[in-house]
């Protein structure tokens, strides 16, 4: 018996519900806890805190996306559609579309800033290279979001052809930016990993604690490296 519309959603769009319903739940309960621990000590939220919250705002607006795109795809691609409907259908699936390519450039780079602002809060030294070394990466994971960003919306001529692809136009290479984007994007990431090591290891601190404290940067480095590798 051939599936209908509504039931290739139930079947297929339900596991974008569950993972996204999942992340913003573990999301929520990290940015959350962390914000109140540093309540319960007295300590006033630094810029990255304020660029983590943001950051997580704009994964949140994603993942509402991706929860809702799914119905919004099966409804345009309907039948019989009317022309005010097909026009309608259309327009949301334009607004989804670019909302998602300038919502996932912007989250990633602020995520890696509230990293590499991590780094210069804890690290408080008179290093003058390991800060002009971060200074430096985040201007790269600026610049890579931003060409992302918008190479990724303007990727095809007309810009409709993204997500219609019976609109006549063209399109670069999809698979080939892809691939080239997600190369800033994983070397930066590597090398905000290496980054804070040595600093580490020079604190006046156990063995045991150095351990623990390089397992806790590589943790989550490692979560923002392989997140633009399987969204890439």
């Amino acid at each position: 018996m051939a599936l209908t519309d509504d039931t290739r959603y139930i079947e297929g769009g339900y596991k974008a519900v569950v993972v996204a319903a999942v992340l913003i739940l573990m999301l929520f309960l990290m940015v959350s806890g962390r914000c109140y621990s540093r309540r319960l000590q007295k300590v006033m939220l630094e810029a990255d805190d304020y660029v983590l919250v943001l950051a997580t705002l704009f994964t949140f607006a994603l993942c509402a996306i991706a929860i809702t795109f799914p119905r919004i795809a099966r409804a345009g691609t309907r039948s019989s559609p009317t022309a005010n409907d097909s026009h309608g259908e259309n327009k949301l699936m334009q607004a989804s579309f670019i909302s998602w390519m300038a919502l996932y450039g912007a989250s990633v780079a602020l995520s890696k800033c509230a990293i590499l602002l991590l780094y210069i809060r804890v690290f408080t030294t008179n290093n003058r290279a390991f800060t002009v070394a971060a200074c430096v990466i985040g201007f790269l994971v600026g610049a890579t979001g931003v060409a992302t960003t918008v190479g990724s919306i303007f990727q095809c001529t007309p810009m409709a052809r993204n997500w219609n692809g019976a609109v006549q136009g063209h399109c670069i290479n999809k698979l080939d930016f892809a691939r080239y984007t997600a190369i800033p994007n994983v070397v930066t990431g590597f090398v905000m990993l290496l980054l804070p090591m040595p600093m580490v290891w020079r604190l006046s601190v156990t063995i045991q604690q150095k351990i623990a404290l390089t397992a806790t940067f590589l943790h989550g480095t490692m979560s923002v490296i392989l997140g633009d590798i399987d969204v890439q």
